[in-house]
């Protein structure tokens, strides 16, 4: 059976500000789902409620039909990379695999590079592979979906592409929410993508949807 993560009616409100309304999405194993938006549009709200670390004014997160409670962030149903610090700054690699339950040895196998770190915290690994080891304790964790919030956020190029690429092989066993400022690179790893606008999430094609929805500029 194919596990799904679907959600709707999802709504936060601050204050007499609406941020989300009446958002629907669903993320299947075996699909990688893009979230695109502008600054301020909520995506990272949305993914944090999704998650379980925010609660909205209202919603309905559901897993093969059946409604979430109201903890699961503590039923390891969903793992959630965010923006900034996932691995805090006195832990190190080695010590990080083994609290999120991740064979090493396997991670090993198609990552090799990853020996010369397992020694190391997070401030002493470089820019490029810190990402990629944080986006690693997600991806090979056990929970069946996962959220991706920016990150492709200040790597090089290269590093860029390894990542998309252990994305792109993680999907056979996950179900992969991903949103990132850098539109291209989610489209181009993306099943299905979605904009997120004025509080809503709207379907999205091709660049041509993103040029009709303001997201990007048409050629001059």
């Amino acid at each position: 059976m194919k596990h799904v993560l679907e959600f709707d009616s999802l709504e936060l409100s601050y204050q007499t500000r609406s941020i989300l309304s009446g958002i629907y999405m669903k993320c299947e194993v075996g699909e990688i789902v893009g979230v695109l938006g502008r600054n301020g549009s909520g995506k990272s709200s949305l993914m944090k409620i999704v998650f379980g670390s925010l609660k909205g004014s209202h919603q309905s997160i559901r897993i093969n039909g059946e409604q979430l409670p109201s903890n699961h962030l503590h039923k390891k149903l969903i793992g959630y990379l965010p923006q900034g610090e996932l691995i805090p700054p006195f832990i190190a690699v080695r010590k990080a695999f083994r609290l999120f339950e991740i064979d090493i040895d396997a991670i090993k196998a198609e990552f090799p590079e990853i020996t010369n770190f397992l020694e190391f915290t997070p401030n002493q690994l470089s820019g490029g592979y810190q990402p990629i080891i944080v986006a690693l304790l997600i991806l090979k964790s056990k929970t069946p979906f996962c959220i991706l919030d920016e990150p492709f956020s200040g790597l090089m190029p290269v590093h860029v592409e390894k990542l998309k690429q252990l994305i792109i092989k993680e999907k056979a066993q996950k179900g992969i929410i991903i949103t990132d400022h850098m539109y291209r690179h989610v489209m181009s790893v993306t099943d299905r993508l979605y904009l997120l606008a004025n509080g809503a999430t709207y379907s999205v094609k091709d660049e041509e949807d993103l040029i009709i929805r303001g997201y990007i500029n048409g050629p001059a």
